[in-house]
């Protein structure tokens, strides 16, 4: 099968359509929304009506990101947005704004032809947001889920839940990228190669189970002629929550590591 090539459209498209200053985005928990942001200056991202309390992604530092705000009003799970620690590989710099449950994202380097993959969370939902770096203004990012109330205050019987997943989403991507095993999980290692596209070769390296999740990891090498661009939505299908590629762009003979977490089906729990 060959690969649909759908990336330049998709960015071209986006630079026409995004470049206006605070644009609203509709969003859905397990679906990606994309967006260009600004490659010289800080991008600003809040909820519609609700807060953010968790980001996960290849963050290479945070500012802001620590504690909660004196009158409380930030769930605990906002001290988690990120590690004040620098990460060299990363690809996005998070400053933290917990009073008003927002962040400001820019990117490391200028170049634009790396993508940033986040996942940011709310009380009661995650988004999977797909950056693209573009020349730009600096914009402001409004994510709307038309599937969630604004008006109507998640009930404490659900925060507990919607902690949870996060922390559980989270720590098997991080276990993944590691190669240890989270709590709780059952891992099983293989070489199996799978069908992708022509000019790639696509082996499955390791699966990893937990109650309600389950992860896969593959060895995805590009034996074309040209350099190879990969964005996560190429791997997204139906129960998938979370892509994560370790490289995306590939010279001839190169190869990266693509993660992969779908929701446990029903009858497997």
């Amino acid at each position: 099968m060959k690969r649909r090539h759908v990336i330049l459209p998709l960015v071209m498209a986006c630079h026409g359509a995004c470049s206006h200053a605070g644009q609203p985005r509709d969003v859905r928990d397990g679906e990606i929304m994309e967006a260009a942001i600004s490659t010289d200056a800080p991008t600003r991202v809040r909820l519609d009506g609700q807060r953010i309390v968790n980001v996960v992604g290849n963050i290479h530092s945070s500012s802001n990101c620590e504690g909660a705000p004196a009158n409380g009003a930030v769930p605990q799970t906002a001290a988690q947005l990120a590690t004040p620690t620098v990460n060299p590989r990363g690809d996005v710099i998070l400053n933290c704004d917990l009073d008003k449950g927002e962040i400001y994202v820019r990117p490391v380097s200028g170049s634009l032809a790396k993508p940033i993959n986040l996942f940011v969370s709310s009380p009661r939902a995650t988004y999977t947001l797909l950056l693209r770096p573009a020349r730009m203004a600096a914009d402001t990012l409004i994510l709307r889920d038309r599937h969630i109330d604004s008006t109507q205050t998640a009930s404490t019987s659900n925060r507990p839940a919607a902690a949870h997943h996060v922390r559980a989403l989270k720590a098997l991507l991080v276990s993944m990228a590691t190669g240890r095993n989270a709590d709780g999980a059952q891992a099983e290692h293989m070489e199996v190669r799978k069908a992708l596209w022509q000019e790639a070769e696509y082996t499955q390296l390791r699966r990893v189970e937990t109650r309600a999740l389950v992860g896969e990891t593959y060895r995805l090498r590009n034996i074309g002629n040209t350099v190879m661009v990969l964005a996560e939505q190429e791997f997204d299908r139906e129960g998938v929550l979370a892509v994560a590629i370790e490289r995306h762009n590939l010279r001839p003979g190169e190869a990266t590591l693509v993660h992969v977490i779908a929701g446990q089906e029903e009858g497997a729990r």
